[in-house]
């Protein structure tokens, strides 16, 4: 056995009684949910072989684990998906993946002409052990390939374009990056961690395993927004380790100086960069807490760097060092590596870079090359080796003949007061090439005009990186683990 099969092994021996994952509803020890993911596994092998995948369209809960490790013990390709994924999106990859089964809840929307049969609703823990009761399957461990290559996820990614591409991670991949996340982390089993992050993304998932690895508890939940549910979890299971998206921080954090969470000692925060104002708010709200701030990709197995907790503020703005055996350059468009504060795309070597995209050679040539991965990244390091996420090649634009970087006028229109969220667009124009729209989320009783963000913007960026069109909207459109959908803020702004 490899990766997760092996580590649940040895963490329902090692703790058997200990508890492993729960959410509002369930909860399993070790041992528990290692006997049911077995039960589950063979379960899958009447209906399969090994090979097949398995698509679990749930969120994250206890159901969901269950059947992510049943999947891996089967020897089958375990595909999370994020439920709420739209029926153009869902009917693509479901006939690119060809799945076995399809798991799901009752007002899980598949497409119509897809084979029903395949589909097996789960709506709670209950309905999951009552199938593998009735059938009276056995919970005995599958042989399993202990081959490193051998694929356990594809999981689909689409950044901020909204095209889909299926990432294929493999035992070896899982190896290395969780290798090098607990090098920085030191997670143990006496930690127990909590999130709210999507199952459907490589960040979620990290956590079931250091969860297996390291013997911790997890604890999840599916909406955020329950804080009042969050808080009573928090304390009955005398959670530690709290991580998740800015977003996830804000409703953390926004009770200011009235609420502190005094026993988390470790908080790690990834998907998108955090405002100095929020940073701020979290050193108050989380005062004995280290705070990891972390940079990765899907193709990456979820990490290329963390910043260790003391360097939050000398190298303010970082998204940290590479984590270990992780190779990383900053390259030109010619492909000639740069030097200290230029930018330029970043790429990555290491055991934990995906070998490639499901069905899909020919972007995994142009993305994979001579074995680094080229992440669409614009970046740039420091003398130490600090590396600064600027933004994605692919939401660059020109105005006026300048190279436009969205995060970076991103970062400033966050930073202002009364300012909850910001996105920037480029729309067409037949003379500068494009202009600069800012579409910006104000607090509760702001009342700033678009007049007063510009002159703010002046002050700060310049006059060609000032945004020459401010609207307002009541949210920015994001993917389930935070990153803004440029595609649908321009499908609404720009036609």
């Amino acid at each position: 056995m490899l990766g997760p099969c092996s580590w649940l092994n040895q963490a329902s021996l090692r703790w058997p009684e200990k508890e492993a994952i729960f959410d509002d509803e369930s909860s399993l020890n070790f041992g528990d949910l290692y006997e049911t993911s077995l039960r589950v596994a063979n379960w899958l092998r009447l209906k399969g072989r090994p090979g097949d995948r398995v698509v679990i369209a749930l969120p994250f809960s206890v159901s969901a684990t269950v059947l992510y490790f049943g999947t891996l013990f089967a020897g089958m390709v375990a595909v999370p998906v994020d439920p709420r994924l739209g029926l153009d999106r869902l009917g693509f990859l479901l006939e690119e993946i060809d799945p076995l089964l399809v798991i799901g809840s009752s007002d899980f929307d598949f497409k119509p002409s897809w084979d029903s049969r395949r589909l097996c609703v789960v709506n709670r823990y209950q309905d999951l052990h009552a199938i593998i009761r009735t059938l009276n399957v056995k919970p005995d461990l599958p042989a399993l390939d202990d081959e490193p290559l051998r694929l356990l996820h594809i999981i689909y990614t689409s950044g901020t374009t909204g095209q889909s591409k299926g990432v294929m991670l493999n035992g070896a991949n899982l190896e290395a990056v969780v290798a090098g996340i607990q090098k920085a982390l030191s997670i143990n089993e006496d930690d127990t961690m909590f999130t709210a992050l999507s199952f459907a993304h490589t960040y979620g998932l990290s956590h079931l395993w250091l969860m297996a690895r390291e013997g911790a508890g997890l604890g999840v939940v599916q909406d955020m927004t329950r804080m009042a549910l969050i808080r009573k979890i928090v304390a009955e299971h005398h959670v530690d380790v709290i991580t998740g998206v800015p977003y996830h921080f804000a409703l953390f954090t926004r009770r200011g100086e009235k609420e502190k969470w005094d026993r988390i000692r470790l908080v790690t925060v990834a998907g998108d960069a955090p405002s100095k104002p929020l940073i701020r708010q979290m050193r108050a709200s989380f005062p004995n807490a280290r705070i990891h701030v972390m940079y990765g990709l899907t193709e990456a197995s979820t990490r290329l760097t963390i910043l260790p907790p003391e360097d939050l503020e000398r190298k303010e703005g970082s998204v940290g060092l590479p984590i270990e055996d992780v190779e990383l350059r900053v390259i030109d468009e010619k492909g000639e590596e740069l030097g200290p504060h230029q930018a330029g795309e970043l790429i990555a070597r290491g055991a934990n870079i995906t070998p490639g995209y499901w069905k899909d050679e020919l972007l995994t040539r142009k993305t994979i090359i001579g074995g680094w991965l080229h992440t669409g990244d614009i970046v740039k390091k420091d003398e130490e080796g600090y590396y600064y996420h600027l933004g994605r090649k692919d939401s660059v634009f020109k105005s006026g003949g300048e190279k436009i970087l969205p995060e970076a006028i991103e970062r400033v229109l966050r930073e202002v007061e009364g300012i909850r969220d910001a996105a920037v667009i480029g729309k067409e124009d037949p003379y500068r090439g494009n202009t600069i729209c800012a579409v910006i989320v104000q607090e509760s009783g702001s009342n700033l005009s678009p007049g007063e963000m510009v002159a703010i913007c002046q002050g700060k960026l310049g006059r060609l990186w000032t945004p020459h069109e401010v609207v307002f909207a009541e949210e920015i459109p994001r993917s389930s683990n935070g990153k803004i959908r440029y595609d649908l803020l321009r499908k609404k702004f720009c036609t």
